[in-house]
């Protein structure tokens, strides 16, 4: 993607935007060079700014000029360069590139052992799921079912539950503060809950036009958007104060579904597939990928009520042991996993 867009096109300046080494896609880590050459037919320039995903990196006002990018500053995924010539009267140019990062390295592949099973309601449309304080918390979706709920695991039974009202679709929550959040699904809504009550303290409005999951890392509210993003958003202002792009060593991974946050990595559910995925939460590259094929053939074997697909992962940090589930499943599965030898 290379084109100019100016306000005036007989007097504005026109800035060619070359790449060294000359590619658009590059791994994490490589370090470019940007060369910025930027012609007049009349006027004095003013200065030329140079952007990186719409944040200024460098102000020059010279014509010709470069900048020195390390990829590994970035994240992975899709980042625009923007050059923008501004003349002493006021006309400006603007010229842009596109630059894709892909992750340096592949994925450590990872398959499961079952360790134990539990019973789980097979009504509950799962989209949350966590442990906190050695207590396990449920969110569930679909607009007149949705709610939260706190679980004992080894029964499956409800100890306590909260029912949102029928036209919204509940999603992801998470456990931050004394404090459950909650998404919905469309409805660009998210709910507070106190965590000992259940009882509404708060809603916030988020940007994204769908909520998938949610998770957090002792700081920040982590949530996703079925996209190849994930945002991180202060839990007292709701304001978002980043966002990485999910990407593995070829391409963008979307549909990031329910999210956990384990030992500095975010685990993400890939929606419709059998595959949860490991996330470094600084550069957005996929690390691990765990194929859960399988689970959902062992629930088949011994029932005949229709199930939906995975989602569902929670970590207990008191007893280190990591549980699976999905929408309108009857069991929970403890695993562990095993690194494949490939």
């Amino acid at each position: 993607m290379n084109c100019a867009q100016s306000n005036s096109h007989s007097r504005s300046p026109v800035s060619s935007i070359q790449l060294d080494p000359s590619k658009k896609s590059f791994k994490l880590g490589e370090v470019l060079k940007i060369n910025i050459q930027t012609k007049l037919k009349q006027g004095l320039l003013e200065k030329v700014e140079i952007s990186l995903d719409g944040k200024i990196i460098q102000t020059s006002k010279d014509l010709t000029n470069s900048i020195i990018i390390k990829t590994l500053d970035w994240g992975v995924g899709k980042h625009i360069v923007k050059v923008s010539a501004i003349k002493t009267d006021g006309v400006s140019g603007d010229n842009y590139e596109e630059i894709f990062v892909t992750s340096d390295t592949k994925p450590i592949q990872y398959s499961y052992q079952i360790i134990a099973e539990y019973p789980h309601n097979p009504s509950h449309f799962i989209q949350g799921f966590e442990f906190h304080d050695n207590k396990l918390y449920e969110g569930t979706g679909q607009e007149g079912t949705s709610g939260i709920y706190l679980l004992n695991l080894q029964t499956g039974k409800t100890i306590k539950e909260h029912k949102l009202d029928d036209q919204y679709f509940g999603e992801g929550i998470t456990i931050l503060n004394n404090k459950i959040f909650q998404l919905t699904y469309k409805n660009q809504i998210g709910f507070v809950y106190d965590l000992n009550t259940f009882d509404l303290l708060n809603t916030w409005k988020y940007k994204s036009k769908e909520g998938w999951g949610l998770t957090n890392d002792g700081h920040s509210l982590i949530m996703s958007d079925g996209s190849e993003n994930i945002y991180f958003i202060n839990p007292d202002t709701y304001q978002e104060e980043r966002k990485i792009q999910v990407c593995n060593d070829y391409d963008l991974v979307k549909n990031l579904n329910e999210l956990e946050y384990i030992k500095g990595e975010i685990w993400a559910n890939i929606w419709t597939t059998n595959t949860i995925v490991i996330i470094d939460p600084k550069s957005g590259k996929i690390i691990g990928e765990i194929n859960l094929s399988g689970l959902s053939g062992t629930i088949l074997q011994s029932q005949r009520e229709q199930i939906d697909v995975l989602n569902g992962i929670a970590w207990n940090p008191v007893t280190d042991k990591i549980y699976v589930t999905g929408k309108l499943w009857p069991k929970i599965f403890e695993i562990k996993l095993i690194k494949s030898n490939n």
